[in-house]
């Protein structure tokens, strides 16, 4: 008892000790530096489309910098664990003034990593860089540049490749990508791939190296890709490689695919097709809605599992295109208790790009392809403005609208935008805040008491630009859309795996963890079955490692074709044969956006404090099969399991700074012995977990039976007593054997938040 109290006294000593004297901010940040010139949008690098996915699932954030808008000060990366450049050409305006600014970076102790081209040889006056500059920075990473350069490789041979590195998801075979000489110049690295020429040793080199500041892949060795075909591979394994890079094996991982010991499902429909006549027999005859369907066959068989439904609000306002029965029919899909609501705009923009500038007269040669002026037969802009809407260049804008539409001139620009529109409706001018903000507002005038708007669903081709992922947060929602992930025969590798979401200057944009049925489908045209093929996806970013949730994203066009339905159908019924967390949409993003927010303190001796995480509960520690929580050091933890070779942590959502202590593991092979009970797994959502001297108690939220597994400090006989807020709703027994393992299966309706309570008899 004594050295009970003697543990206690100690943590709170160290809680109250001096901060700054005992804590360290694990720096996160990757720099991702890339050429401006090269590429119009982050998104196009290839660090966002290859590179960034893996950083992420080693608890990495990328943060990218525009080389031709100055570099930053030294001072400024305090937060910045290593930089990461992936350049396509040989050229930057100032090679040397770079060069100089990387090597202090490497002094101040940051990582520096290079895959691909230096980027140094020349600037662009095309004055050559001296080779004696380059070699200065690369030789602070242990290697030298010589003057050697293999174009012909028919004759090249392999010296060293090592196994767990190279040939990832592709061997290195036929004839091998040109090269340059590059020799390592110290022993602290390691080289993980070595070529030469014939049989010269003199011509070795080094084109996969890892030091101790960084490392290196020599251009042509990361990937293998072939455009005509569009086959994209990783040649090495870039989990592998960032991990020794940038050193992460001492950094907690914040996790986005775990909660509460299982795998993430989340489930997300944007409104597309939402009037669209149903194809189905079944349903044919009756001129059922694709929303009718979707709402009979998929939305309330399946109440186990929460899905978001984001209308389009144009599609449900009889002041649009909406009809009393469209409008009906959203009220009663929002109003099931498992359904979440989300807002997929006004007048679902399909170009966000084009709307970026703020300049609705753009869209003017645009006019005569929309709906309301080929179908309405009038001016589509007039009669829905009010007066006090406009001010005096509004006006003017109304009456150059008017006369272009009127005497139907204009003429559409088909090579500015993707689409043949740059949005699918225009009753009025483009408004951003109107776009955003008015569809949140009419969406809600639908709802039953206690609902709201949580979540944006981006429309079109899902690239939102900065103003309008600011207005999404301003208006107090969440936000999600784009990355379409694929991993499966048709994209048969990581390199098509998205990152958690898309920096767009200040803000951040939220991807969706799986690609929805438009790429399965050739855009809707062809193989309306094809989303079916989703299952491979979720089997290959389950294993060898989690690295995405369970989410099933589509359109409610899904009702419209027998096999589209069939689709959706068969995901469902896989995700119920797995063991899962069902949470809501906005759930998600907000666990997303605590991964960029959060931040972990080290607090020395295997502890560290985690704060500002937003929604996000769960930190993982890998290669953690020797280590468990030591619950003796640690302050607001659920539970812990180990899985996969790594060691998920489950937090207290009701504590906003858990401190996460670990301890040597003796107990691997079954779940770790503690000194108080603690959760394993669950499908419910669990916080706020008390203990007293007969047993424990919590609050759970959850959509389906309530299975979960605790492991508590002695066997025998267990009460369980479930209350919600109107009072007691349930009471059942469970044992609990040698193991220690007690397993609950409780059928009782959680949506709504319930206690629970489980004491020792």
């Amino acid at each position: 008892m004594k050295n009970k109290y003697l543990k206690i006294i100690l943590f709170a000593i160290a809680c109250i000790m001096p901060f700054s004297a005992r804590a360290s901010k694990a720096p996160r940040i990757i720099l991702a530096l890339y050429d401006g010139t090269d590429y119009e949008d982050t998104k196009e690098t290839s660090i966002h489309r290859m590179a960034e996915m893996p950083l992420n699932h080693l608890g990495l954030i990328v943060k990218y910098h525009d080389i031709n808008k100055g570099l930053p000060s030294t001072d400024e990366l305090d937060d910045i664990r290593g930089v990461l450049t992936w350049f396509q050409s040989d050229t930057m305006a100032d090679p040397i003034g770079y060069l100089r600014w990387a090597e202090k970076v490497i002094e101040s102790g940051k990582k520096f990593v290079i895959f691909g081209e230096l980027g140094v040889y020349k600037d662009t006056k095309s004055r050559i860089t001296p080779l004696t500059e380059i070699n200065r920075l690369l030789e602070k990473l242990g290697l030298q540049l010589k003057e050697n350069w293999t174009n012909v490789t028919y004759d090249v041979s392999f010296v060293y490749k090592d196994p767990y590195m190279i040939e990832f998801e592709r061997p290195l075979t036929g004839v091998l990508p040109p090269f340059e000489q590059i020799a390592t110049v110290v022993t602290e690295g390691k080289s993980y791939l070595i070529v030469r020429n014939g049989n010269d040793h003199e011509t070795e080199s080094h084109l996969i190296v890892i030091g101790a500041k960084g490392g290196y892949v020599a251009g042509g060795f990361t990937h293998y890709y072939e455009e005509t075909l569009k086959q994209q591979k990783w040649y090495i394994n870039p989990f592998e490689f960032f991990r020794l890079a940038f050193s992460t094996d001492d950094l907690p991982k914040p996790d986005t695919n775990t909660l509460a010991g299982r795998r993430i499902f989340y489930s997300h429909i944007d409104g597309d097709g939402w009037r669209n006549m149903s194809e189905i027999d079944k349903y044919k005859k009756s001129a059922s809605l694709s929303a009718e369907v979707i709402l009979k066959e998929i939305i309330e068989p399946f109440s186990d599992l929460p899905v978001t439904v984001a209308p389009i609000a144009g599609d449900i306002d009889p002041d649009w295109h909406g009809t009393q029965k469209s409008l009906q029919l959203a009220k009663k899909i929002l109003s099931l208790p498992h359904v979440e609501a989300g807002s997929h705009t006004y007048s679902h923009p399909l170009d966000w790009g084009f709307f970026a500038d703020g300049n609705p007269a753009k869209e003017l040669p645009y006019l005569k392809y929309y709906p309301e002026y080929r179908y309405k037969g009038r001016n589509i802009f007039m009669g829905l403005i009010k007066a006090d809407d406009k001010s005096k260049n509004t006006s003017d804008l109304w009456d150059e609208i008017k006369k272009s539409a009127s005497e139907e001139e204009g003429h559409a620009e088909q090579d500015i935008i993707r689409y043949e529109i740059p949005r699918n409706y225009a009753i009025r001018p483009f408004d951003l805040k109107f776009e955003i903000d008015n569809s949140i507002n009419f969406i809600n005038g639908l709802l039953t008491q206690g609902k709201k708007v949580e979540i944006l669903q981006w429309s079109g081709n899902t690239l939102a630009f900065e103003d309008a992922i600011a207005a999404s947060r301003k208006a107090g929602v969440r936000n999600i859309n784009g990355g379409d992930t694929r991993f499966d025969k048709e994209y048969p590798s990581y390199s098509w795996v998205a990152p958690l979401g898309r920096q767009v200057g200040k803000e951040r944009q939220i991807y969706s963890s799986n690609s929805n049925e438009n790429t399965y489908t050739d855009l809707w045209t062809d193989r309306f079955f094809g989303f079916k093929f989703l299952v491979k996806t979720i089997r290959n970013t389950e294993t060898p490692w989690r690295i995405k949730p369970f989410n099933v994203y589509y359109h409610i066009y899904s009702g419209e074709k027998i096999s589209s339905l069939n689709a959706v159908l068969d995901n469902l019924r896989y995700a119920r044969t797995l063991e899962i967390t069902p949470i809501a949409t906005s759930t998600y993003a907000a666990i997303v956006d605590g991964f960029f927010s959060t931040q972990i303190i080290s607090l020395g001796d295997k502890q560290w404090q985690i704060k500002n995480r937003d929604a996000l509960q769960t930190i993982r520690f890998d290669r953690g099969t020797f280590y468990a929580v030591d619950f003796s050091r640690s302050d607001g933890i659920i539970g812990q399991r180990h899985y996969q070779g790594s060691l998920y942590v489950y937090l207290d959502e009701s504590n906003s700074s858990p401190v996460i202590a670990l301890k040597d593991n003796p107990d691997f092979d079954r779940e770790p012995a503690a000194f108080r009970a603690y959760l394993v797994h669950s499908r419910w959502r669990i916080w706020n977990l008390q203990f007293n001297n007969r047993g424990f108690s919590f609050t759970a939220q959850g959509f389906g039976n309530g299975e979960m597994t605790w492991k508590v400090h002695k066997a025998g006989n267990y009460k369980i007593e479930i209350n919600k807020d109107e009072g007691r709703y349930g009471k059942s027994k469970v044992s609990a054997g040698n193991d220690r393992i007690l397993n609950l299966k409780l059928d009782y309706d959680a949506i709504k938040p319930v206690r629970i309570t489980v004491l020792y008899e």
